[in-house]
């Protein structure tokens, strides 16, 4: 396994990962599309441009998961928001509503997969489909292979926003992280070589212990990089830590899991540390970008978990009792936003 997050001149120099993850979350736009036109949605924009709380009621969906699901079509180009409704563009007008000429229904039953099930699933239902019907997390803590290739999957998606934290981070006079669900260590890593005197503790479940491992050992910082191994959920956190990190994990879970996870890092932080959270965020319209917008997706229907804007993010800072935020954008649709202990 190549270094866990590649140094900072490589950051420098690399692209940021912008393409590949837009061909990755490419793969929700034929479910999203098919979806919409299962569920009606369509036809009922052309009789009446709504809102997506108000299309989710005339339908009888999951409001939140409507609201992405319509915020990808959007993003797509076959629908548009005016005033807060959705309405048709003509692209959608020319090609998706039934009994035209040219009404692509058909063709998109034709290209239906496994995917499609799952977004309708997380759409009507507000259930998220992990894999094939089991839960992500528990689906790890039975089947090591699963567990393995998810590891090395989010080790590989974080390597490039990992060294570029990494190399923009001021983190003087901060000796201690706590690096929640973090995995193969990506992150912990990358903070840990580009400054010599941190320590860090690698929060997660078992599963992860073996690739873990083996970044840790190969990146030659075991001795200052820690596994922390259990639920995050039970019991309290390693506590006096300068930084706790959420990297990509606050997304996975809905209002209330967060709110206990910023509960658990208010009080593993010593009086003046910092919460650091590191993620895509949404931009206030949700439709601007059709790879955030998958993304969106993409968790709603795994995990059950939440891309949120930076706003939403804010108000569960401040709820929690964290004060001084400050957003910088990092890396390709990365975001880093800290705030103090408060």
């Amino acid at each position: 396994m190549p270094d866990a997050a590649g140094s900072a001149e490589d950051a420098a120099a690399a692209p940021d990962d912008r393409l590949v993850m837009a061909t990755f979350m490419g793969q929700y736009d034929l479910p999203a599309l098919a979806v919409a036109d299962t569920l009606g949605l369509f036809p009922l924009l052309a009789r009446r441009p709504a809102g997506a709380a108000e299309a989710a009621r005339r339908l009888r969906l999951h409001p939140y998961n409507t609201e992405v699901l319509l915020a990808l079509v959007a993003a797509l180009g076959y629908l548009t928001v005016y005033e807060g409704a959705y309405h048709l563009t003509p692209a959608a007008r020319a090609f998706l509503l039934p009994g035209t000429g040219r009404y692509w229904g058909p063709m998109l039953q034709l290209g239906w997969d496994e995917k499609c099930t799952a977004v309708q699933l997380a759409v009507r239902e507000g259930r998220a489909h992990g894999y094939r019907g089991h839960a992500l997390w528990e689906t790890h803590s039975r089947v090591p292979r699963r567990a393995d290739l998810f590891t090395a999957a989010m080790h590989a998606h974080s390597a490039g926003p990992a060294a570029a934290l990494a190399a923009r981070l001021d983190l003087a006079g901060a000796g201690t992280l706590l690096d929640v669900a973090g995995g193969a260590g990506t992150f912990a890593v990358a903070l840990a070589k580009r400054h010599p005197q941190l320590t860090a503790q690698v929060l997660d479940l078992p599963a992860v212990a073996d690739v873990a491992r083996r970044t840790l050992e190969e990146a030659e910082v075991a001795d200052r990089v820690r596994l922390c191994l259990r639920d995050m959920f039970d019991g309290p956190w390693p506590d006096g830590q300068d930084l706790v990190l959420f990297a990509d994990t606050l997304c996975d879970w809905d209002d209330d899991a967060c709110r206990e996870m910023l509960a658990r890092a208010r009080a593993a932080l010593s009086p003046d540390g910092r919460i650091l959270v590191h993620q895509v965020m949404l931009d206030d319209s949700r439709t601007r970008s059709a790879t955030a917008a998958g993304y969106a997706l993409a968790l709603a229907t795994m995990s059950g978990g939440r891309l949120r804007t930076a706003s939403e993010l804010a108000g569960l800072l401040t709820e929690a009792g964290f004060t001084g935020r400050q957003l910088v954008p990092l890396y390709g649709h990365y975001s880093l936003m800290t705030a103090r202990r408060g």
